[in-house]
């Protein structure tokens, strides 16, 4: 199992997943599995894949854009995992703040070492690789493995078909896709780009993404749209449903100026399918690729 800490995530801050470790055999709680177990789980795809190994019982509540599996919705949330509230964590009276990291703000975390609230920080998957170590891990942290291994074997396996479907795009035109999410803490529009799950999936679609930038999110403006051009857009679910519809979404401004907007080549995905690795990933690129290589133009 990697911890890290919290400083590892955000310079200058303190090590509090190793300050909440240490705390953790003076206040004699639990981090293993069991009946006792109240986990606070804080991460999308941690939250995912302890449904998909059967550990779904430890959480007693998500954080708000933890929404897949639909049964996670009955759980109470905490807030944005980028904007928690303190009080929310602590009436939970949880065992393990679970998280992959991405959490704040800051003084929430330091209330939460203050009260003893144990914190385990695990590394996201950011790659295939890394993301069925973490489910890998998980399996081993709540005494699931059997259930872990049986999972990851089904997920290479869908895996090794999607690959095997990829070389029908070899030295065909790979359209320009670009991916906009709707950031709810700037209430904006923000490209996903990099080397992350997204562009990758868009490789194996047969697609290339719009946006060619190593940072992981890049903030747009309809200036930058235009100049984007790209042949699709793929909208994740919020920004998306905020609009109403493919239509309006293709009249906004500067995505009326994109082939996307004036052939109508808007698309819906739910952000988990694409911003992390999971299970799910060989459905989700079977997916991208109807929209991307519709069969009327295949």
């Amino acid at each position: 199992m990697e911890f890290r800490t919290a400083s590892s995530f955000k310079p200058g801050r303190i090590a509090i997943a190793v300050a909440i470790a240490l705390s953790l055999a003076a206040c004699g709680r639990s981090t293993g599995s069991g009946n006792g177990n109240r986990v606070v789980g804080v991460s999308k795809q941690i939250n995912e894949f302890m449904y998909e190994i059967g550990a779904q019982d430890n959480l007693v509540a998500r954080d708000l854009t933890s929404i897949y599996p639909p049964a996670i919705r009955s759980l109470p949330s905490v807030g944005y995992h980028r904007a928690l509230s303190a009080e929310g964590i602590i009436s939970m009276k949880p065992t393990l703040f679970l998280t992959d990291g991405n959490v704040g703000p800051d003084a929430v975390l330091d209330q939460l070492r203050k009260v003893g609230i144990p914190m385990l920080v695990i590394k996201p998957g950011e790659s295939l690789d890394s993301a069925q170590m973490l489910m890998t891990q998980l399996g081993k942290q709540f005494h699931r493995e059997k259930a872990a291994d049986s999972v990851i074997a089904k997920w290479r396996s869908g895996m090794d078909s999607v690959w095997q479907d990829t070389a029908q795009w070899t030295g065909k035109p790979h359209p320009r896709v670009l991916i906009m999410h709707f950031g709810q803490i700037g209430n904006s529009y923000l490209a996903v780009g990099g080397e992350g799950p997204a562009t990758q999936m868009l490789r194996w679609a047969g697609a290339a993404n719009a946006i060619d930038s190593t940072r992981t999110m890049t903030r747009l403006t309809p200036e930058l749209i235009a100049q984007l051009a790209p042949d699709i857009i793929i909208a994740t679910d919020v920004g998306f449903d905020r609009v109403g519809s493919a239509d309006k979404f293709a009249a906004l401004p500067g995505v009326n100026l994109t082939p996307a907007g004036r052939n109508k080549r808007i698309y819906r995905i739910n952000e988990q399918e694409l911003l992390y690795f999971g299970p799910r990933t060989p459905a989700t690129v079977r997916e991208l690729v109807t929209m991307v290589h519709p069969p009327a133009a295949q």
